[in-house]
């Protein structure tokens, strides 16, 4: 009987085992496949969250170096022919052709039925008309200009102040300016801090606000034999150039438009800059050219406007999937 039992129980055992070893894989398969894709979900999740994605968008960067300048203009000054009250016909800053009454001048005069005799003065050239003075209109001339030595300028400046032609005048003092726009106007400037600039024949110039540019030619690189000292002519400008004497502006060095990024986005690849982006939810490298570096920016090209650039790229690799919520 003890055999008989000792044999059934062997049957049993060698009967269950296959089975549960059976279950105990498929348990296992499960298992791995639930951790696999639970970590393949919040794995996703994480680098979602970690990495940055934009589009690329225009934009301009560029390397200035900040100047001040002497302006020397084709200007002529207008003188009043009599002492009394100024009336202004033209604006400031406005255009006005030869022979045309920019201003007038009342006198009090007994011939007259009101009391009063006005003068009209005229513009003796096209150009445009500006009340503003500092008394060195005569010294800043085209005729004068390879005399004119920065370190005597900058004395010059200091003792004379900016005044303005309002209200009443004096015989024979200043009463309007006309400055020929259409000629050009030179720049003569000094670099501070041991500044230099590239080697180029022109470059482009701002104000501070650096809103507008124009072309700054260089027309001489040691000017009046100073290594620092450099004469530029503009030949197309605005106001901005018109009323001062002294002037602060940029020069930009170097300027770059189209496409930018950070820096930091480009990866390299087999010695080639390229960016990170995303195709049909997975990570794409895609190649480009560098036009240009400034300040951790850079315009590249051989993008379109609608592809979306990774800024972290240090979090993904190419043919991960990766979907931006």
């Amino acid at each position: 009987m003890q055999t008989a039992k000792g044999e059934a129980e062997i049957r049993v055992r060698v009967r269950r085992s296959p089975r549960h070893l059976l279950r105990k894989l498929i348990l296992s398969v499960i298992a791995v496949y639930i951790v696999v894709v639970t970590y393949g979900f919040i794995n996703e999740l994480v680098i979602a969250s970690l990495v940055k994605v934009e589009q690329v968008q225009d934009g301009v960067i560029q390397s200035t170096v900040t100047a001040e300048g002497i302006l020397v203009r084709n200007e002529e000054t207008v003188t009043s022919p009599h002492s009394g009250t100024i009336r202004r016909i033209a604006a400031e800053g406005e255009r006005v052709r030869v022979g045309q009454v920019v201003a007038q001048v009342a006198i009090a005069s007994l011939d007259s039925s009101n009391g009063v005799t006005m003068y009209n003065i005229k513009a003796p050239r096209s150009g445009i008309v500006s009340y503003r003075f500092d008394g060195l209109e005569s010294v800043y001339t085209y005729q004068n200009l390879k005399e004119l030595d920065l370190n005597k300028v900058e004395k010059l400046i200091a003792e004379y102040s900016e005044i303005k032609s309002e209200g009443t005048v004096e015989e024979g003092k200043p009463m309007f300016r006309i400055i020929n726009n259409l000629d050009p106007v030179y720049i003569i400037t000094r670099l501070q801090n041991g500044q230099t600039l590239p080697e180029k024949e022109s470059f482009k110039i701002s104000s501070g606000s650096g809103d507008k540019l124009f072309k700054a030619f260089i027309t001489e690189q040691t000017f009046f034999n100073k290594p620092n000292q450099i004469l530029f002519k503009v030949s197309y400008y605005d106001n901005w150039l018109m009323t001062s004497r002294k002037i602060k502006f940029n020069i930009i060095t170097e300027r770059y438009e189209g496409p930018v990024i950070p820096v930091s986005a480009l990866v390299k690849k087999e010695g080639e800059d390229g960016i990170y982006t995303i195709y049909k939810e997975r990570v794409k490298w895609k190649p480009v050219t560098v036009e240009g570096k400034s300040e951790g920016k850079a315009v590249i090209s051989g993008v379109t406007p609608d592809v979306k650039v990774i800024l972290s790229p240090e979090y993904v690799k190419e043919g991960v999937p990766l979907k931006i919520r």
